[in-house]
């Protein structure tokens, strides 16, 4: 039988190693998300549950005028939202932009006015500061 060279690894120890990494990894998403719920506990209905760092959400802020010349559509960002327990409609510098559950909606990076409505029912509105070529994920909770 032939000797296995010293500097190499046997192959079964790489697949150990792999079936360790594997629920490590997991749990760790797991638990980023689990955080990331949590801070959804405060009183505004929308919080950010990921993306990119640098985005902020303010509840009943609106955006100033002069924010509102410096939107940069060029390095804008990307924007996912889910509603938890109901419907709504995302509203975005006071456009339609779609019902959700919505993915990749291209937004302008910078302070955007976020309105989310059921109807005529406002669920969330406030002002959301988006990083340049980020990513965010909103959740609304549905009264």
């Amino acid at each position: 039988m032939r000797e296995p060279h010293p500097r190499r690894r046997p192959r079964k120890l790489g697949a150990l190693l792999g079936l360790l990494l594997v629920p490590c990894l997991a749990l760790a998403l797991a638990g980023r998300d689990a955080a990331a719920a949590e801070t959804c506990d405060d009183d505004s209905p929308l919080c950010i549950v990921g993306g990119d760092d640098g985005a902020n959400w303010q509840s009943g802020e609106t955006s100033p005028r002069k924010d509102r010349t410096r939107r940069s559509t060029k390095s804008g960002g990307k924007l996912d939202l889910t509603i938890e327990g109901g419907r709504g409609s995302l509203f975005v510098n006071g456009r339609f932009r779609g019902r959700a559950p919505l993915e990749g909606i291209a937004i302008p990076a910078g302070k955007n006015d976020i309105q989310v409505r059921d109807g005529e029912t406002i669920l969330a509105e406030g002002l959301l500061t988006v990083p340049r070529n980020g990513r965010v994920e909103l959740l609304v909770r549905h009264p």
